[in-house]
């Protein structure tokens, strides 16, 4: 295929390299030829770089002749699935999110407050991804029976990363959950959240039985852990300005749609956090879960 400015079929937005699935509107637009293991049009009958006809190559073929482990193999298949997900995106740009300059500020700024320490960006990029999904029609949220809580429910089937924020949410919809619940199982698996309880003679008054206590084991704090997956999280190749653009504009629309319901979701992430960090402070409160 010569060099030339890609445009997606579907969308009509620029492309900057080749890829299977349009960065923007996640639509498939390219398959890899088998034959030469290069991009072509994926509605074209033969390959436009080898004139073979075409044979899409698939991830089990590429991962059998390898020999990919599983975790490689998986960072290869997010590659090949990479959608531009709001909580990835601003994790790589975050400082352009909470602009406030006395006149204008963003709307994480709003629900979140300016200067992100660890807490405001975990919490930013969960609800990023909260709406992402559901202005990108994956997931919805709908009012329990007794209108405290909002169920997250499944609109569709989730295509893109699967080591995401995104992917996380995704895989947890129509279970009959509230976005609390989910969010905090999303947490507690990016943190390996694990505990035991341990029980010490030294603490024993005498005549009395040995004092329990817990041990955290979790792997890493709320806050790192998120973070952490959210500056992982594989992205296709954008332009900064546009990607921000593009997922400023995502939340912006979601907040807009509903602002009681966007600052619903925001208090209940930070309140999820909060009881993580007591938690960290006091692991006890483990037996309480």
């Amino acid at each position: 295929m010569e060099e030339r400015e890609l445009t997606c079929r579907h969308c009509g937005r620029r492309i900057a390299v080749p890829a299977s699935n349009c960065p923007w509107c996640g639509k498939p637009i390219m398959v890899i030829c088998a034959t030469c293991k290069q991009y072509t049009d994926d509605q074209e009958p033969v390959c436009q770089h080898c004139g073979a006809p075409l044979v899409p190559d698939t991830l089990e073929e590429v991962r059998a002749v390898v020999g990919l482990q599983p975790d490689i193999a998986e960072l290869v298949a997010d590659r090949e699935r990479a959608r531009l997900v709001a909580s990835g995106v601003i994790a790589q740009y975050l400082s352009g999110f909470f602009f406030d300059d006395g006149q204008r500020r963003t709307v994480l700024v709003d629900l979140f407050g300016a200067h992100p320490d660890p807490t405001r960006e975990a919490a930013a990029l969960l609800f990023a991804a909260v709406a992402y999904l559901v202005q990108e029609a994956y997931c919805g949220l709908e009012p329990t029976s007794d209108g405290k809580g909002l169920i997250w429910a499944e609109v569709r089937h989730w295509d893109g990363q699967v080591r995401s924020l995104e992917g996380g949410l995704a895989r947890r919809a129509g279970l009959g959950m509230t976005i609390r619940q989910v969010i905090d199982q999303v947490v507690a698996d990016e943190m390996d959240f694990r505990f035991e309880v341990v029980r010490s003679p030294r603490l024993r008054a005498p005549g009395m039985p040995a004092q329990s206590g817990v041990r955290d084991l979790s792997a890493r704090s709320a806050t790192t852990a998120v973070v952490l997956v959210g500056r992982q999280t594989e992205l296709p190749d954008h332009q900064e300005a546009e990607a921000c653009r593009e997922t400023y504009r995502r939340l912006v629309d979601f907040v807009q749609a509903d602002p009681d319901r966007a600052r619903f979701v925001a208090t209940e992430i930070l309140e999820v956090l909060d009881w993580f960090r007591r938690y960290e402070e006091d692991p006890t409160l483990a037996l309480l879960r």
